[in-house]
């Protein structure tokens, strides 16, 4: 029955899986049977190959967008393996459309059931294609009694017209779906729904006299799998067409060990000779070069007849003749078996011309994007050009879209040069490896370097002819092609047209095929005489500028298509006639900056691209050398120039060019006497004419450069030992403006350390330590100083750098050199990056500062431990400089240096031949600033401040002396008072309360030596004394002078006390006398006293110190 395949957008469900049932007479008949059909899931028949044959017949017509492909497919089920109403898928969709299906069953001989051929056509073609028996007589629902299914009004249709055109023979309805399945699409693939009843019949005993003991069940499950035939009509769009590609068609096909496809393609176009173009005069005209994947194997004999074959019956068929022998009538075409694959892949074209003797023939691309890095690694000699060159590592990533070929081979070449321009590219001497290292992504195949030649064997590729433009193809043309010239001279019988009839039993195969390798055999079912093999040249020492050939399979390859090249190489740049100034013009503004000894940035390119863009990165991966570049986008702007350091990398155009300054050479070690070159220079004596692959260092000792380095100033290159020549320290301490004199002692100093850096070393880092005396005394409750790194350059630039605080720990760590010294603790370690500019300027500036100096005590924060910088490279000089200050006074210094001086600006220290990580040690203790006393000019003095203390201790001594006399006066003063008695009058008290008042006045004089020098001190005191008293007048008589009288004292005690109280207004001071002093003596006390307090001030100034 003829059923429309539904495409994605409208697939039916699958039918749901039922148990197959029997009708009703089957049931009685088979009563005796044993049978009973096993169930699977129908998951597992998604992995079964069901289809045993495929036959593939279309026809492709000029002018259209594709090719009509009728399939006819054989199905043979395993009940035991199968669902019915599942689905099995038979080859993927692709960009295939299915326009109709029709499914017939087959009895377990494989011959077809009746069917009409008016009503399927198509099942028609299949029993023919698939060389089946004839069709029996018997239709399928009368051998298993079932009922004719339900028909269509096309189809009662097509029966009434077959009739009426006067056949005797009705036609014979299609089968019911449910028991033959239909085709449809499913998850991307095109499927087969199994039919959801498998019914049975027992053989008629009337129709077959046989007995009883040879009755057997013949039924559709004899042999446990049953049988179905299929055809498809599908329409296949050409999946590429010309100019630039040929015609392909690619068809999907099921896995199948039986596959048969039959092909017819139109006629090619002639062309009149007056109307071919220049374009097409590589063009055989007349015919098609036509190749297929998987190879078609021509038949090499016809269909055999046999009895019982199928009948044509009266149905005309122009198909049915031989085309294995007779040709296609209409026209050119394929016809053949081929082995099992996924997919059939024709292609036609018209063949070109063969130029060259080479076998693999090349690809043109349209748009090709690549990524090139260029490394540089340092320098070498080159034995060959006798000069110095660049050791590079070239890395190139190319991405293709848009690769074609229009001839219809598969197995295709891609050409790749390195093109330096203005230098020779040449392999390292000595090296590892000198091929490149090639990769690609899907449908590369491998790779070799240079032309490959053309095999013996007939061949009819067609190629795409590169034109090399590299200067290195003109020269190495002759060495590479081995070809001789009687075989590049005979001339293949399948290089002219063939006659048309003949065209379709060409056969593709080698003359003979069983000597044929492994890798000729496969690559031969891919293309026509694609017969080389994808290993790389024996020859693997072509140089690098030859190109390097992709191998490429269209079959395979993607749209995109991504590989990669990856070679060291040497560059070395050619010499230039400098033009006499007669003749030639003034040099442009950039190319008067060129540097002799500059090199042009080398880069990839694919030689038969349309459009080509590159980016190139130079990196600089050398261990001290710095890489300086002159970059240019156009020839009109003004060039600029660039500095990598180490590790550094910088994107650049394709016009520029880079100088590798004070490079480290790679050469093998040997010894020998200089050579003179034909310029008149000499050759450096360590350079030997035998390469080696050790890379040992060695100082470049060549003769004049002409010119520096890109406007850099040269340098005289080292020869002696790596070590760093001078060293000079300038230690400045910070001091504050403090108000507490406690503060005065500056917390911090900075250092300024200069040096040269060290030229060809193994880094382009310099590292050096801070590290203190583990002997020095350390604070309770402070933690280690801070180092803060102010600045680090190199002639003035800044540049990177690294500090990393150095932890102390318990056990000494093994492999580092540092730390397994003795007698010293390290602070901290900082690493600065300073290329490779040897001989450069360093200048590194850092503060050190106390940590939690308010806790501290003053005459702790007196001593200071200067941290200077401990190299782990020998230096020549050390010098450090210590700044004064005039509030400051270094009091003692102690250091490991050999020379100390002092100037009138500070102190400075030096030391000679420092060894490797040699720890300079300083330590000094500060004065604290002192106060200032009277005046500025007294105390700038040690003279005036002895001044100062004795006019003080004079002073003190003139109050003591003063004192002492006054004392004596006033003990004299009360001795008087006694002498004086006073008799008061009887009754005195009695009298009634009387106010009166005393005037009294006293006149001294007194004379006291000083020193014995003759002085005068004259008192007067004049007192007033009123009283107020309660008591009768009485009149008080002063006696004389007193003398020396027995005196009766009242014994009254009342009257004592009474009197005690008038005893100071009756004194008479007249007449007193001071006792002598004794002038040594107290001259004697003085001189005492100011020797010890001279001591005492000795003892101050002087500590924590014995003043002694």
């Amino acid at each position: 029955m003829s059923v429309y395949t539904s495409q994605r957008h409208s697939r039916p469900s699958s039918p749901p899986t039922t148990t197959p049932l029997r009708s009703r007479s089957s049931v009685a008949a088979l009563s005796n049977t044993t049978y009973s059909p096993t169930v699977t899931n129908g998951a597992n028949s998604s992995k079964l190959n069901v289809v045993t044959r495929v036959a593939i017949e279309g026809k492709a017509k000029q002018g259209e967008d594709g090719a009509g492909i009728k399939m006819y497919l054989k199905i043979s089920l395993p009940l035991d393996a199968i669902s019915p109403g599942s689905t099995i898928p038979l080859f993927p969709e692709e960009h295939v459309k299915i326009l109709h299906s029709q499914i017939h069953p087959l009895d377990n001989n494989s011959v077809p059931y009746d069917f009409s051929s008016d009503l399927c056509p198509l099942l028609h073609h299949a029993a023919r294609a698939l060389n089946l028996s004839s069709r029996s007589s018997e239709s399928y629902n009368a051998a298993f009694g079932l009922s004719p299914p339900t028909t269509t009004a096309s189809i009662a249709g097509s029966i009434k017209s077959t009739k009426s055109s006067g056949s005797t023979k009705s036609a014979t309805p299609p089968v019911d779906t449910k028991y033959t399945g239909h085709i449809l699409v499913s998850g991307y693939n095109i499927s087969y729904v199994l039919p959801k009843e498998f019914p049975g019949r027992v053989l008629d005993s009337d129709v077959y006299s046989r007995s009883s003991s040879s009755m057997r069940r013949s039924s559709v499950v004899d042999r446990n799998s049953v049988h179905f035939m299929a055809a498809l009509d599908l329409w296949v769009p050409y999946a590429s067409r010309p100019p630039r590609l040929p015609y392909l068609l690619s068809i999907p096909t099921p896995r199948c060990l039986h596959n048969n496809v039959r092909l017819r393609i139109f006629a090619p176009t002639s062309t009149s000779a007056s109307q071919a173009s220049l374009s097409s005069a590589d063009e055989e005209g007349g015919s098609w070069d036509l190749t297929s994947d998987p190879h078609v194997t021509r038949a090499t004999s016809s269909r055999q007849s046999r009895s019982g074959n199928y009948s044509y019956g009266d149905v005309a068929d122009d198909e049915s003749s031989d085309s294995s022998t007779t040709g296609f009538s209409d026209g050119y075409g394929i016809q053949g078996t081929f082995p099992s694959a996924e997919r059939i892949r024709v292609r036609w074209a018209k063949p070109i011309k063969s130029v060259t003797g080479e076998a693999r023939r090349r690809v043109g691309v349209n748009n090709v994007k690549g990524e090139m890095t260029c490394a540089v690694l340092g320098k070498m000699w080159d034995p060959v050009n006798q000069r110095d060159g660049v050791v590079m590592k070239v890395t190139y990533q190319g991405t293709c879209k848009g690769t074609w070929f229009p001839g219809v081979a598969t197995m295709l070449g891609m050409d790749v040069s390195l093109e330096a321009k203005g230098s020779d590219v040449s392999w390292v001497p000595g090296g590892n490896s000198e091929t490149w290292q090639v990769g690609g992504s899907q449908g590369y195949t491998g790779f070799d370097v240079g032309a490959s030649p053309k095999p013996d064997a007939p061949s009819r590729h067609d190629s795409l002819e590169s034109n090399y433009s590299n200067g290195f193809l003109t020269a190495e043309r002759a060495g590479i092609s081995r070809q001789s010239s009687a075989s590049s001279s005979t001339t293949s019988l399948l290089r002219g047209p063939l006659p048309v009839p003949n065209v379709a039993d060409y056969s593709f195969e080698g003359p003979n095929p069983s000597s044929m390798s492994a890798s000729q055999t496969t690559s031969m079912e891919s293309s026509v005489g694609s017969l080389v093999s994808s290993a790389p040249s024996v020859d693997a020492k072509r140089p690098p500028g030859v190109p390097v050939t992709i191998h490429i399979n269209m079959n395979e390859l993607p749209k995109v298509f991504q590989f990669s090249i990856t070679g060291t190489v040497l560059v070395t740049p050619r010499l230039r006639v400098a033009p006499s100034r007669s003749s030639s013009p003034a040099p442009a503004g950039n190319e008067q900056d060129i540097d002799p000894e500059s090199v042009v940035i080398p880069r990839f390119t694919v030689l038969a691209a349309d459009a080509e863009t590159v980016s190139i990165v130079l990196r600089n991966e050398t261990d001290a050398c710095t890489v300086e570049f002159l970059d240019s986008n156009s020839s009109h702007e003004r060039a600029t120039r660039k500095v990598l350091q180490r590790r550094e990398f910088s994107r650049c155009s394709e016009r520029a060019r880079f100088v590798v300054k004070s490079g480290v050479i790679f050469a093998p070690t040997g010894n020998g006497d200089a050579v003179a070159a034909p310029n008149g220079k000499l050759a450096p004596p360590s350079r030997p004419r035998t390469p080696s692959t050790s890379r040992d260092r060695v100082p470049s000792t060549s003769g004049n450069r002409g010119r520096p380095l890109i406007g850099m100033v040269s340098r005289p290159k080292r020869d002696g030992a790596l070590m760093i020549p001078s060293v000079v320290a300038d230690v400045t301490p910070i001091v504050e403006t403090p108000e507490d004199a406690s503060r005065c002692v500056p917390k911090a100093y900075a250092v300024r350390v200069t040096l040269a850096a060290p030229v060809d070393a193994e880094s382009d880092w310099l590292e050096f330590g801070l590290a203190k005396h583990a002997s020095a005394a350390v604070v309770a409750g402070t933690g280690p100083p801070k180092v803060e790194i102010v600045g680090v350059s190199v002639d003035d630039v800044p540049v990177l750098y690294e500090t990393s605080v150095a932890v102390k720990q318990e056990e000494t760590a093994v492999g580092l050199p540092f730390e397994q010294m003795s007698g010293q603790e390290w602070v901290s370690w900082v690493k600065l990056r300073v290329g490779a500019a040897g001989g450069g300027r360093v200048v590194v500036d850092y503060v050190v500062t106390d940590v939690d100096a308010q806790k501290t005590k003053v005459k702790d924060r007196t001593q200071f431990d200067v941290f200077l910088p401990t190299f782990g490279l020998p230096v020549g000089r050390l010098q450090v400089n210590i700044e004064g200050n005039s509030d400051l006074e270094i009091s003692s210094l102690r250091t490991n240096f050999s020379h100390n001086q002092v100037d009138g600006s500070g102190r400075r220290l030096l030391h000679y031949s420092l060894s490797p990580f040699f720890y300079p040690h300083i330590t000094m203790d500060l004065k604290l600033p002192r106060r200032p006393l009277h005046s500025a000019t007294l105390l700038s003095s040690n003279l005036g401040q002895l001044v100062a203390i004795l006019i003080l201790w004079i002073a003190l001594a003139i109050a003591s002396v003063y004192l002492v006399r006054l004392n004596s006066e006033v003990f004299k003063l009360s001795r008087a008072l006694e002498a004086y008695a006073i008799a008061p009058g009887p009754g005195w008290n009695e009298r009634p309360p009387e106010t009166f008042t005393i005037t009294s006045t006293a006149f001294q004089t007194t004379r006291w030596p000083w020193f014995d020098a003759p002085s005068e001190s004259a008192s007067e005191s004049i007192s007033t004394v009123t009283i107020s008293v309660t008591a009768p007048p009485v009149t008080i008589t002063a006696p004389a002078i007193p003398t020396e009288t027995h005196r009766v004292h009242p014994t009254s005690d009342s009257s004592s006390s009474s009197l005690a109280v008038f005893q100071p207004l009756l004194l008479n001071f007249s007449n007193l006398k001071w006792p002598e002093v004794d002038v040594d003596l107290v001259l004697e006390k003085i001189v005492q006293g100011a020797e010890k307090l001279w001591f005492l001030l000795r003892r101050i100034y002087h500590y924590p110190l014995d003043p002694t």
